[in-house]
């Protein structure tokens, strides 16, 4: 039996914040290709291992699905072409939107509910920060903590990560904000197209991604494991396919018009 979201939206006071005029609660139908990506687990997909092989030009055999790997986790990739968006929007957006959780529910009003700075400063920036987030996936409640990295740690090089103009790599480590555990990796690529950009976002989650937070001798013992008892099931793919379709199209609409005005370095 599902159990029913608690739907909450945008509440009064929100409508008095300067950015109101970019709430919408109408998120758009699903793509066909998500859609189709959905009904069936993919062969092949790219490993966490290799995430510096999106720097290569061209697309990988999975853009759009999921994969069920043998030790029970889960990678999901998602692309969502973005028209009139450049990739220096989405490095400000990230830093910007965890400063409210008005601004939080800009990104998906369906099911982003909170989202606060784990340090308590209200700065337009995330490298080396944790955003502590309440969101709706499919039906469950996350309370997930997204410590957010350099993308040298996950093996780009200086020079393939300095033109913003051209790409921006969004590189986070997913655990939970209530218990020492984390859970998953987070890659997003905002690559520069002739139309604008084009986001090719990737998960890995479960199995031997499962860590707790410490690296002491018994925390490594209880790492090992969790990733042999833990199987993510299916469903939670599918979910996060959706949702990060989702949430990329809903807030590609409004990112050209709410950086134009928000961003205080413009």
């Amino acid at each position: 039996m599902k159990t029913k979201r608690k739907y909450i939206g945008y509440q009064e006071q929100d409508w008095a914040l300067p950015y109101a005029r970019f709430f919408n609660e109408i998120i758009r139908p699903m793509p066909k290709l998500i859609e189709l990506a959905s009904k069936r687990p993919a062969k092949q997909g790219l490993w966490f291992e290799d995430v510096r092989h999106l720097n290569d030009s061209g697309y990988h055999d999975l853009e759009n699905g999921y994969l069920i790997n043998s030790d029970g986790s889960l990678h999901v990739a998602v692309l969502t072409p973005m028209p009139n968006v450049s990739p220096e929007m989405w490095d400000w957006w990230f830093g910007w939107h965890s400063c409210e959780d008005s601004r939080y529910k800009l990104w998906h009003p369906k099911a982003h509910q909170s989202a606060v700075w784990a340090d308590g400063r209200n700065e337009v920036a995330y490298l080396n920060r944790t955003s502590n987030i309440e969101e709706y996936i499919g039906t469950k409640l996350e309370n997930a903590a997204i410590q957010f990295k350099s993308p040298l740690e996950f093996g780009f090089s200086e020079v393939e990560i300095a033109d913003k103009s051209k790409v921006v790599y969004v590189c986070a480590r997913i655990g939970y904000v209530n218990y020492p555990l984390d859970f998953g990796w987070l890659v997003h690529q905002i690559r520069k197209t002739d139309e604008g950009v084009e986001m090719r976002s990737r998960f890995w989650m479960g199995g031997k991604f499962i860590a707790v937070r410490s690296d002491n001798f018994l925390a490594k013992i209880a790492s090992k494991l969790l990733q042999k008892l833990v199987k993510l099931p299916e469903q939670q793919a599918k979910d996060l396919m959706a949702h990060c379709s989702e949430e990329m199209n809903h807030l590609a609409a409004i990112l050209p018009d709410l950086y134009n005005e928000f961003n205080q370095n413009n």
